[in-house]
């Protein structure tokens, strides 16, 4: 649930800005618009291929044709992949092309892919998980403000459900939860969070169990 160094690059982001992936996808929606993006690096090998790809080229991919549309506010950094979902249905709000991004700071956004003009400037729902932890209760060079929702979500295109693990602080314990929610509305699904917990046979605690410390 931290991050790699692969990820590190993305801080110079900053927290009101997708990142450069999310404008490049963007890009994309109008040509590409049934191709989900449902997982870190499109899928479960994390190759980072489109194998639909049919229209960009070293010829069309350049400054005049390929680049940043806009720009989002968010409420915190960014270290999790931009995913999208194509044609879904917003109750009262029709049908989208939606980018789904979430912060460190436990906010989970759902926006229009093709639009920020009008309704459209605003998100279309968000979520928020509850209060980050701080990161100077866990001193991390590559965390500077805090730490929330670091891993990339994963899509259910089928039940159309987003699972996201999210780190909290209430009462100045620290924990871990899943959430599985509705991509259309955010709402949490049935059952939904359950927190993270596990043990396993073991000695490093001292006995004959070791168990998931959220803390570390």
């Amino acid at each position: 649930m931290f991050i790699d160094g692969s990820k590190r690059s993305c801080l110079a982001t900053g927290r009101l800005i997708f990142s450069c992936l999310l404008f490049c996808l963007l890009s994309l929606t109008h040509s590409l618009a049934q191709v989900s993006i449902l997982t870190r690096h499109n899928d479960l090998q994390r190759t980072g291929q489109n194998l639909s790809e049919t229209i960009l080229t070293p010829a069309n991919v350049n400054v005049d044709h390929f680049g940043k549309l806009y720009a989002r506010p968010l409420d915190g950094e960014l270290y999790t992949q931009p995913l999208y979902v194509p044609n879904v249905v917003i109750p009262g709000k029709g049908t989208h092309n939606v980018v789904y991004l979430a912060t460190a700071h436990n906010t989970v956004y759902a926006f229009d892919a093709d639009s920020n003009v009008g309704v459209n400037a605003a998100p279309l729902w968000r979520i928020n998980f509850g209060p980050s932890v701080p990161s100077a209760v866990i001193p991390t060079e590559v965390l500077p403000v805090e730490i929330g929702i670091i891993g990339t979500p994963v899509i259910d295109p089928i039940s159309k459900t987003l699972y996201v693990a999210a780190k909290t602080y209430f009462n100045q314990n620290q924990n871990y939860s899943l959430h599985a929610i509705d991509i259309t509305t955010g709402a949490e699904k049935l059952n939904s969070p359950v927190t993270i917990s596990a043990t396993a046979p073991g000695t490093a605690d001292g006995g004959t169990t070791v168990s998931f410390v959220p803390e570390k």
